[in-house]
């Protein structure tokens, strides 16, 4: 086994014990996620609560109910998120901060939350379309996958090497590529839990929003600390190939039959 197999185990352990504190600021962000989503599924839908668990997400609320409520609080949200977003990452790897470095990385994961918005507002149009017929489900659902594990890595990018982001999708992607197997296994580990906590919480949730409050509390608890650990795994799995040299293209050789 090479070098990099047996230090980054160990250098996860020790940012996860050095940033232990952070758990409560990403469980906060993941309480966040939840609300509003919760929050904008009422506004457009007003069911009962165990219905609006499976909701849609802010913005394809917004643009389903055509209603400015609905569409200031996605504004907001994607203000107040993005901002706290840029903190968070800036803490994992540093000082603790609330808040970006400044104005164009504020705006440059801004820009790219607002595209991850985007497409998961048409994501969720194409389920609707789909239906219950299993093949156009599968199929949005599996690429859906292939472009978050394409973009895995890019609003870390965006924070830590102060990139845009086109820029930090390229290096997203060839961070994957250098990091097949732990990268895909975070993705598919957090998507899996994610999928079966929201399961859970949905079967169990019974009367109104106060009964199911604890529940929701819960849940949002136990899934922060999981995108903790799965953010700071990231973190480190990024670090180690910028770091290692493995994010810089090869220079092509003289003798490979190709122009230089």
């Amino acid at each position: 086994m090479d070098r990099t197999s047996h230090t980054l185990p160990q250098r996860v352990t020790a940012v996860l014990h050095a940033k232990q504190y952070i758990v409560f600021f990403a469980i906060g962000l993941y309480t966040l996620d939840f609300a509003v989503a919760l929050g904008s599924a009422w506004l457009y839908r007003h069911e009962p609560l165990a219905e609006l668990l499976y909701n849609r997400g802010p913005l394809a609320d917004a643009v389903a109910a055509r209603r400015a409520v609905i569409a200031a609080v996605f504004i907001v949200y994607l203000l107040v998120g993005t901002w706290l977003r840029a903190g968070y990452i800036r803490s994992l790897v540093g000082p603790f901060c609330l808040r970006p470095a400044g104005r164009r990385q504020f705006l440059r994961l801004l820009a790219f939350a607002l595209a991850l918005e985007i497409v998961g507002a048409l994501a969720a149009g194409a389920f609707e379309v789909a239906g219950d017929h299993p093949l156009p489900v599968n199929a949005v659902f599996l690429g859906l996958l292939a472009l978050n594990l394409v973009v895995l890595y890019a609003d870390y990018i965006i924070v830590i090497a102060d990139v845009g982001p086109l820029r930090a999708v390229a290096l997203s992607w060839r961070t994957v590529r250098a990091a097949p197997i732990p990268s895909a296994l975070v993705l598919l580990s957090v998507t899996i839990l994610g999928y079966y906590a929201a399961r859970f919480l949905h079967q169990n949730v019974t009367g109104g929003l106060a009964r199911s409050m604890p529940l929701m509390i819960v849940q949002c608890t136990i899934m922060g600390g999981v995108m903790f650990v799965a953010d700071v795994v990231l973190v480190v799995l990024y670090l180690d190939a910028a770091e290692t040299g493995r994010l810089t293209p090869k220079p092509r050789s003289a003798g490979d039959g190709r122009m230089l």
